[in-house]
């Protein structure tokens, strides 16, 4: 990311830092380092997330060191928007781990053409433990399947497996 940084732009988006930089101090000590060596366009973007009895103002003062702008978002206050607002939420939640499913199951090969099917709580607790889940599918599938189905060298799986 340094050598990038010397000759294109870059942006960075860490999800949940302050959870993270708290939970692995060393994590927050590796990024500073690497703040100090960066050059060039940069962008880094943190987000924190915060349920609703938490108190926002209570952040550590490191992370407010790094990331010293801060941009709220808040839920819409019309119950009609905020119907809207939620669905648009859990449709963004579920893209994004029906992705980062696809690409575990596409680094082991494995091939699933209707994850869309699965339900939005079911995706969140399978993106969780997808390494998990994908290798006992495939050992499910060829213990249960005699002629698997192969395309372009994946196991192609159904979404119930």
């Amino acid at each position: 990311m340094v050598s990038i940084s010397e000759t294109d732009s870059v942006i960075l988006y860490i999800k949940d830092v302050e959870n993270d930089f708290r939970q692995y101090p060393r994590m927050y000590n590796l990024f500073h380092e690497l703040l100090n060596k960066l050059s060039g366009s940069v962008l880094i973007l943190g987000s924190r997330i915060y349920a609703s009895e938490d108190k926002c103002g209570e952040v550590d003062k490191e992370i407010t060191m790094l990331f010293p702008c801060n941009i709220e978002i808040k839920p819409p206050q019309d119950e009609s928007h905020l119907k809207i607002w939620k669905v648009q939420l859990e449709e963004a939640m579920t893209k994004t781990q029906l992705k980062h499913i696809s690409q575990v199951l596409a680094e082991n090969d494995i091939g699933c053409d209707d994850l869309n099917t699965i339900s939005h709580s079911d995706t969140m607790l399978l993106s969780n433990h997808i390494k998990e889940i994908a290798a006992s599918a495939v050992f499910y599938q060829l213990m249960d399947n005699k002629n698997p189905e192969y395309r372009n060298g994946k196991l192609v799986i159904s979404a119930e497996r």
